[in-house]
């Protein structure tokens, strides 16, 4: 296998043939340019997709990319060190002999300066279907003049994979690798390039950087790859069926579809709620047999943008008030990006409520369909008499054992220092009667308790401050998980006492990668099935801030505090990109929910300043399932229900 150098276009065929079976990836990273087009260095400079069309090369989750060099200690000793984060260059996509894949690349410093790796190294990873990724970590080679532009494949008479690279002069190189995990299996380099199938000029693929490789993959391959990291679009309904009733009875719009349920190009389902036009029901006569047509609108609505102006963190429940069901929202007020002392403005924890999730945005505020109250001040004073003056931070409702809670960080003494923050909490008071008192009404809550160790002590022995708290149960074990440290960390407690844990902190997630670099924080945990979806978000709290999802088996009694319980997903779940028609930045730090019609939600804040705005708003949106168990969390409107199905009717038969 000698012949071009490496990185040339060699125009040599693809590891597979050419077939109806098989279609054609190109892998590759991008030249930064910026943050406003979630294309900043450290989201460039990693491993990017794209799938080949008959009209050309079509990139992946926009571009983004979806394998990342892992950065140094994982986090580095809780804090104690400096993180390093990593990056990486020219990445070849190649397959393994055991059917899977594997990426060889440079890796280099953040930004992509060198970071002394690529004197004698290349950086391996291992995937067995492309969608998770293995860093194996750096593969040393017999050089230390420079191991530049990496390519590989794997060649079956040899029995060996062969990898190529240039050297600083730009000479070309080649080496046999028994096993991309082992040094000892790596030969002797010979002057000279090897014809690696698959590289090409990347002059064709949107952004990408000088060079790319290609590589045929099985169709299931790529078309598992288009439902994680591309749309998903609706394709239609399932017919209604028709309503039959006796002579005589009287209509009601309980009698009637609920819901329209939607098919999707990926092969899952879906449903919205159905409006049913009441005067055309009331308007038939069921005295006479006969057929009507009953019209109907279905219910997606299109919530404002950004949907609470400089309100962070966002969230909503649904509660009950006085027997009515409700919705509550509270979020970090995030005046002038500053949800610490908001500039010199009042600082308050602010608490909405209203029937209707749509009654709880700005729009309605203005309105005069709801009011916003501030449950807590600069100045209120928490249970052990201490005046909290500011950075209520990252409030969260939770129906916590039966009692209403919010979990959240104020500040202590200058009110622009956060890092006198402790996660704390605070319960709704309930009537004699066993309901709970108006949420709205500040006094209607408790003091604020703070959040400490079994042993009564701070929960972060070394920075003091705790903040992000959410809560969970599962399998009848409590827990609270919160971030500290630059991390999530979670632990058991008893809610008869919620401000005391049980078990000892852990820490179940970490800054790993470029994308969720420095920081991971804003848990929040949904079950659905079997399975817990831990959504965190990492990066800056600014235009590049990132969501991210962990997993863990839900109801099986496993223990949560276990770190090996929770499967990190290797590239974001949310990210900044695209969003019908306009770009949202910095999307993250949100919080599971549901509506009026029983749809999931997800709120969450992103920044707004290219529409003049300053601060991190509040956002929502419904959340798909996708076929392959995955949340979606930015599905755009027209992917979520085609116009042509918005209108609907049934018929209503009278026997």
């Amino acid at each position: 296998m000698t012949g071009n150098p490496p990185g040339a276009d060699e125009g040599a065929t693809p590891d597979a043939p050419a077939s109806d079976t098989s279609v054609r990836l190109a892998a590759y990273h991008r030249a930064p340019t910026s943050e406003a087009e979630a294309n900043n260095a450290d989201i460039a400079l990693s491993l990017h997709l794209a799938i080949e069309r008959e009209a050309g090369w079509e990139p992946l989750f926009d571009n983004y990319g979806v394998f990342f060099a892992r950065t140094s200690e994982t986090p580095p000793a809780l804090g104690t060190s400096e993180q390093i984060i990593r990056s990486l260059i020219d990445p070849c996509l190649l397959a393994t002999p055991d059917g899977g894949y594997a990426v060889v690349a440079t890796r280099v410093a953040r930004g992509g300066a060198p970071d002394g790796t690529e004197r004698s190294s290349v950086l391996v990873a291992l995937s067995p279907d492309l969608l998770e990724f293995r860093e194996l970590g750096l593969l040393e080679l017999p050089t230390t003049t420079g191991v530049h532009r990496p390519a590989a494949a794997y060649d079956t008479a040899a029995g060996a994979y062969v990898l190529t690279w240039a050297d600083d002069a730009g000479s070309p190189f080649h080496c046999t690798v028994g096993d991309l995990g082992d040094a000892s299996t790596v030969g002797a380099p010979v002057p000279g390039g090897a014809a690696i199938p698959g590289l090409i000029d990347a002059a064709g693929i949107p952004g990408a950087a000088d060079r790319a490789s290609t590589l045929r993959v099985p169709a299931d391959v790529a078309r598992a790859l288009e439902i994680r990291l591309g749309p998903i679009r609706n394709t239609g309904a399932e017919p209604l069926a028709a309503v039959e009733v006796p002579a005589g009875t009287t209509l009601a719009p309980a009698m009637l579809p609920a819901r329209l349920h939607l098919t999707y190009d990926d092969g899952s389902t879906g449903s919205l709620a159905i409006a049913w036009d009441l005067d055309a029901l009331a308007a038939i006569d069921t005295a006479v047999s006969g057929e009507h047509e009953v019209p109907g609108a279905v219910i997606q609505p299109v919530y404002p943008t950004p949907f609470a102006d400089e309100r962070a963190d966002p969230s909503i429940v649904p509660v009950e008030v006085d027997g009515e069901r409700r919705f509550l929202m509270i979020a970090t007020k995030d005046l002038h990006m500053d949800p610490v002392a908001n500039s010199g403005e009042p600082v308050g924890m602010p608490i909405r409520m209203a029937a209707r999730i749509e009654d709880l945005s700005d729009e309605a505020l203005e309105a005069g369909r709801v009011a916003e109250v501030d449950l807590l001040v600069h100045g209120s004073l928490d249970a052990r008499g201490e005046a909290m003056t500011g950075c209520f931070w990252a409030p969260e409702i939770h129906l916590i054992d039966g009692t209403l809670s919010i979990l959240f960080m104020p500040s202590y003494g200058d009110p622009t220092d956060m890092w006198t923050g402790r996660a704390s909490i605070v319960q709704l008071r309930k009537a004699a009667d066993g309901r709970h008192l108006d949420p709205t009404v500040p006094a209607h809550w408790t003091a604020a308790r703070q959040v400490v160790r079994a042993d009564g002590s701070a929960l972060n022995h070394l920075q003091g401050i705790s903040l992000d708290m959410t809560y969970l149960e599962d399998s009848g074990t409590h827990y609270y998980s919160w971030q500290m440290l630059g991390s999530v960390f979670i632990a058991t407690f008893d809610p008869a006492d919620p401000t005391r844990l049980t078990s000892d902190p852990v820490r179940i997630l970490a800054p790993e990668f470029a994308w969720d670099n420095l920081i991971a924080e804003g848990p929040n945990i949904h079950r659905r099935g079997d399975t817990l979806h831990l959504l965190y978000s990492g990066s800056s709290v600014g235009d590049s801030y990132t969501t991210g999802l962990a997993t863990a088996p839900a109801g099986a009694g496993v223990d949560l505090t276990d770190p090996a319980a929770w499967r990190r997903l290797g590239h974001p779940i949310q990210k900044s990109g695209p969003y019908n028609g306009e770009m949202q930045l910095g999307t993250g730090h949100g919080m599971w929910s549901e509506d009026e019609h029983g749809n999931l939600l997800y709120v969450f804040h992103a920044r707004t300043d290219h529409k003049g705005l300053t601060g991190r708003d509040t956002f929502v949106r419904r959340v798909h399932w996708a076929a392959d168990g995955m949340p979606v969390l930015d599905m755009e409107t027209e992917e979520e229900l085609l116009p042509e199905l918005r209108d609907v009717s049934v018929t209503v038969r009278v026997r």
